[in-house]
């Protein structure tokens, strides 16, 4: 079994309320590799919707690879 580098990647997620779910916002699909970019976009959503709470979120992706299993 072969473990892939493990990528991370970094998103905001967003609510009107403490009371509402977390979620993205609709239609964005962008995700940052750069942790610093990522709180530099967290603190450009703060200023833009101050009422709102936001937050980084973290995505760990790990790939492993092994062979199949053909029985």
């Amino acid at each position: 079994m072969t473990e892939k580098p493990t990528a991370v990647t970094y998103f905001i997620e967003s609510r009107p309320a403490p009371t509402q779910p977390w979620r993205r916002a609709p239609g964005v699909r962008v995700g940052w590799e750069s942790k610093a970019t990522a709180l530099e976009k967290l603190a450009w959503r703060r200023e833009q919707q101050p009422n709102w709470e936001h937050r980084l979120m973290e995505r760990i992706t790990t790939v492993t690879e092994r062979p199949s299993d053909l029985s």
